[in-house]
């Protein structure tokens, strides 16, 4: 009898170990990689390049954070699903570099469920809950634990950092008294753009990287008559050589650099 009873749990329990499993949504990966350009050129530290009224310019620094970004579903509810919380992506590149510069700074993504998607979500800047913190909230490598400014209470959403050739004489001054700097730092919630990019993206088992180029030179379009005096479309760099967005300050430049990220890139 002992055997008998014995003999039924072990059936029992085979049985139960038999019955189908609910199947688990497949998965896959997705590399996103930030490039830059100038006009079609790949973008690089420390080279000369031609603004739109002629003068030359140059850049020793370019980088930004971007948060929040999320794939939108092709069904009808448009569910997000999300991509990446938050990163710092730094493309000041220089002409030593230009193999990295055209590899571009890339983000892989996993566990991603399989299907169709109609657009990508990104915001610019670092999103109002996240720019609450500080980097001291962060252990080591986390992209908030850099590029905060105390005076804004903010992190810094964007550098641009370079010389141009200001007074037209054919050279660019950096340093010194007579020095052709410019810097533009945009931060604080105000200038925070979020834009999604209408895209048919298909997640599969494997999957083509999405590239986001961003033609550096488009950052700064202003249409903007007071910023604009000699209407080209264009930021008068040589009037207007710096920008520091905060608290009492001029948003009105800092603003139209992070909403210029729109249409600044391309997705390929």
């Amino acid at each position: 009898m002992k055997y008998f009873a014995l003999l039924l749990l072990a059936s029992s329990l085979f049985i139960l170990g038999c019955e189908d499993k609910p199947d688990e949504q497949p998965v896959t990966s997705l590399d996103l990689i930030w490039k830059a350009n100038y006009d079609g050129e790949t973008f690089l530290t420390f080279k000369d390049y031609i603004y739109p009224d002629g003068r030359k310019i140059q850049f020793n620094n370019f980088n930004f954070f971007v948060s929040d970004i999320a794939l939108i579903s092709s069904d009808a509810n448009g569910a997000r699903t999300e991509l990446v919380e938050v990163d710092f992506v730094d493309l000041s590149y220089d002409e030593t570099q230009l193999a990295a510069a055209e590899e571009g700074k890339k983000i892989n993504i996993k566990d991603l469920p399989l299907g169709e998607y109609s657009g990508i979500k990104i915001g610019f800047g670092v999103q109002a809950d996240l720019n609450r913190s500080k980097p001291t909230d962060y252990g080591s490598g986390h992209p908030l634990t850099r590029n905060f400014w105390d005076g804004w209470s903010s992190y810094i959403f964007s550098m641009i950092e370079g010389a141009a050739d200001m007074d037209n004489d054919g050279e660019i001054v950096t340093g010194g008294a007579d020095t052709e700097s410019f810097t533009y730092h945009s931060g604080t919630d105000e200038v925070y753009n979020e834009v999604t990019f209408d895209q048919e993206i298909i997640l599969t088992d494997t999957n083509a990287p999405i590239t986001l180029n961003i033609n550096v030179a488009k950052l700064f379009i202003n249409a903007n008559v007071n910023f604009d005096e000699n209407g080209d479309g264009y930021l008068d760099i040589e009037t207007f050589r710096g920008t520091h967005s905060g608290p009492n300050g001029d948003f009105t430049i800092p603003t139209t650099i992070m909403n210029n990220f729109s249409s600044a890139v391309t997705i390929e």
